[in-house]
């Protein structure tokens, strides 16, 4: 050990000595994503079957991800997405409100739906695994100084139905939003695989500097990561070509895939907890940087919980001593009149 390295937990030493702190390390707390959290979910959307044009299956997994969401005190919301010919889907809103700037936004986005011919393992149940464990991580880890916004598309089969219409209802979320991160076709491919560039429809170029994040990030958690092109850019389509602002955005997958996307044997048996985990990490460090993030003194879920014991109904159990109080003296004063 160099003299320098010995000066520096010196210095770290007398640090925590003199106020108490401990420097802050998110990775460490990144680190507890749970893969089998992301699995099961995933798991249980897949059950589900195809889901599909707003079909059953599609609306029921709509409606798992948002009491998951709900779970972990996020703000959860459904918005109805016409799919035309009478059929409907939802996007599910989950939201982390920033507490310094709360008017800028970071979205993580999946799709609900899957290929109407198969249960869509990794196109994108797995993804939406890895949602609802992002959230519950980030619920219980952090606080956000910038909103973070978990969202599940509804249509995204149907060439991007629930993100453009999302887009189309929330301009003044997509003029103040600094990036869109978004999960398709993961769960299933070793490496977590940014895309730079894809073509269809229309080219979408990933944001350098995105991208470099996620990679950093991705390097720093010890995953395996590389940037490339792919075909479709599925919701990030929306959010790049819009009348409002060119959102930077950046698709983040699993390849080289194990299993083809669209194939009916995309099923849940072919997930790898080790690959969610990997594409898990790196997202949530990412939208931790992004946001600026501080440590959370205890979970959201447990904050809600007690805004909601002390916003209604009887007060609070240390209010009842002085409210009993207040009543015994007033009798006491009408007996002795």
């Amino acid at each position: 050990m160099n003299g320098k390295m010995l000066i520096a937990i010196g210095a770290a030493v007398c640090l925590v000595l003199a106020t108490g702190v401990v420097a802050f390390n998110p990775a460490s707390k990144v680190k507890e994503f749970d893969p089998k959290h992301a699995l099961n979910f995933a798991k249980k959307i897949c059950k589900l079957g195809p889901r599909y044009g707003g079909n059953e299956a599609e609306l029921k997994a709509a409606n798992m991800m948002e009491a998951e969401l709900k779970k972990y005190g996020l703000n959860v919301h459904k918005e109805k997405v016409d799919l035309g010919g009478g059929k409907y889907t939802y996007n599910v809103i989950g939201e982390i409100k920033g507490t310094d700037e709360p008017n800028k936004y970071v979205i993580v986005g999946s799709h609900i739906d899957s290929p109407g011919f198969c249960e869509g393992a990794t196109d994108d149940a797995a993804a939406m695994g890895i949602q609802v464990e992002m959230a519950r991580v980030l619920a219980k880890n952090f606080r956000p100084k910038k909103t973070v916004l978990i969202i599940g598309f509804g249509g995204e089969e149907l060439w991007f139905k629930g993100s453009e219409a999302f887009v189309r209802k929330h301009p003044e979320i997509v003029k103040n939003c600094e990036a869109v991160i978004d999960l398709n076709c993961v769960g299933a491919g070793h490496n977590v695989f940014l895309t730079q560039k894809s073509a269809k429809p229309k080219p979408v170029e990933g944001d350098p500097k995105l991208i470099k994040l996620l990679e950093e990030c991705a390097k720093e958690l010890g995953h395996p990561v590389t940037v490339g092109d792919t075909t479709y850019p599925s919701d990030t389509y929306p959010f790049y070509h819009n009348e409002i602002k060119r959102v930077p955005v950046c698709q983040v997958m699993s390849q080289p895939f194990e299993v083809p996307p669209w194939s009916e044997s995309n099923t849940a048996d072919k997930l790898d907890p080790k690959d969610m985990e990997k594409v898990g990490e790196t997202v949530t460090l990412a939208v931790v940087k992004l946001t600026n993030a501080e440590p959370a003194s205890k979970p959201l879920w447990e904050v809600k919980r007690a805004e909601k014991s002390t916003g209604g109904g009887w007060p609070a159990p240390i209010w009842w001593a002085p409210a009993l109080l207040g009543v015994a003296a007033a009798l006491l004063r009408s007996r002795g009149r």
